[in-house]
């Protein structure tokens, strides 16, 4: 994330979104402060942060003393006003739609999960969604001001597309322009998990730090990766695909066309295949009643899972690895699980432990990483 400002008069936008972005990352802090982190004069400082509090986005919180103490008028703290910018975040899959009020502190409110009928054919499944979300923002008090979205599987973010390889029998899905139309909204759309990194950059384990992975457990596994305190972008779909990392050569066949890729051993959806529940919640329901061998199946996948992160970590050299994601929700540590893994197994690692830790942006991270995409790109990193 650049911290550092432009004194010329077209950057006044750009300016004020970097103002609110130290103000995220570091805040409650003074004006000085402000300046001395973005390399702006005082005096711009004092006129953007005088805009800001005249719009809304921050507030004045008393008094503050930084670093040695100092002789004269005190300074004053200003922080993030967290409500003053609402956006909803939606997490789509082909089971289910996930939407909430995200605001600029990354707080959310008036969660809704809704099923999603397994028969749509393409043009249903797009009406439905459309709806939903605008029937969701129609029952909202505060204004909407605009909509992320994250999806489950491939994207082409250029063209704002699902890609058909992910759901069989559908062509590329352009569901940008299409609810773009229906909600007359922005719009902002990417992976899920390149979506719920960003928030972990944003609000998270990550806020405070240059590089992470973040690893997803869920229906498919995913990661994605802040390299240099950037959002790390592969190509067309924006993020890796690591659950399609080669767990077991000659392995079970995947639908990607390759053999014994991690998903067919380690995802959500091979561990109900195995157990022979009917879905994710039945083999939680069934961990939380302390059935041996539901928990032993969990925990499997958290080491199949940690063997192939420790050759990730041998190449990239990864020092922390924020995990989250329904899987962290079984009553089983599996956080703990891959750290042990993981440390064992790295070459890398001997030398210098891998920090793993859980996420601590909740049940609903998908729609938190949903709603930052529309924070980030509406608000703190504003494209003008």
């Amino acid at each position: 994330m650049v911290l550092k400002g432009q004194n010329t008069a077209r950057t006044k936008q750009l300016n004020q979104s970097l103002v609110l972005r130290v103000l995220l990352q570091n805040g409650p802090m003074s004006r000085q402060k402000i300046a001395e982190i973005t390399q702006l004069t005082p005096a711009t400082i004092t006129y953007i942060t005088a805009e800001l509090i005249q719009e809304g986005f921050i507030i004045e919180r008393g008094d503050v003393q930084e670093g040695t103490k100092r002789v004269g008028r005190k300074s004053i703290a200003l922080d993030l006003q967290g409500d003053a910018y609402w956006a909803v975040g939606v997490h789509i899959s082909m089971e289910t739609i996930r939407v909430g009020l995200v605001n600029l502190k990354g707080e959310t409110r008036n969660i809704q999960v809704v099923p999603v009928p397994a028969d749509f054919n393409l043009e249903e499944y797009l009406e439905f969604v459309a709806r939903r979300i605008s029937e969701y923002i129609n029952a909202q008090e505060v204004d909407v001001a605009s909509i992320g979205i994250g999806s489950l599987g491939a994207v082409d973010l250029k063209e704002g597309k699902l890609l058909g390889n992910d759901i069989i029998g559908w062509p590329d899905v352009p569901i940008v322009q299409y609810l773009k139309q229906k909600l007359k909204l922005p719009i902002y759309f990417d992976n899920n998990v390149s979506a719920l990194t960003l928030a972990e950059k944003m609000f998270g384990q990550g806020k405070q730090v240059a590089d992470f992975m973040c690893l997803y457990l869920g229906y498919r596994i995913g990661a994605s990766l802040v390299l240099k305190s950037e959002l790390y972008r592969s190509g067309l779909t924006g993020a890796g695909e690591f659950g399609h990392m080669t767990y077991l050569p000659d392995g079970k066949p995947c639908w990607c066309g390759s053999s014994g890729c991690l998903n067919q051993y380690a995802s959500e959806q091979a561990i109900v295949e195995e157990l022979q529940a009917q879905d994710i919640q039945e083999v939680l329901q069934r961990v939380a009643n302390q059935e041996g061998k539901a928990r032993r199946v969990v925990e499997k996948a958290a080491e199949r899972i940690a063997v192939v992160l420790a050759s990730f970590v041998n190449m990239v050299h990864l020092k922390k690895i924020v995990v989250s994601g329904p899987l962290t929700l079984a009553g089983v540590d599996l956080t703990s699980i891959i750290k042990q893994e993981v440390n064992e197994r790295s070459f890398l690692a001997r030398k210098e432990e891998v920090e793993v830790i859980s996420s601590e942006l909740g049940e609903y991270v998908e729609i938190i990483g949903a709603g930052s995409l529309a924070l980030w790109y509406s608000v703190y990193q504003k494209q003008v």
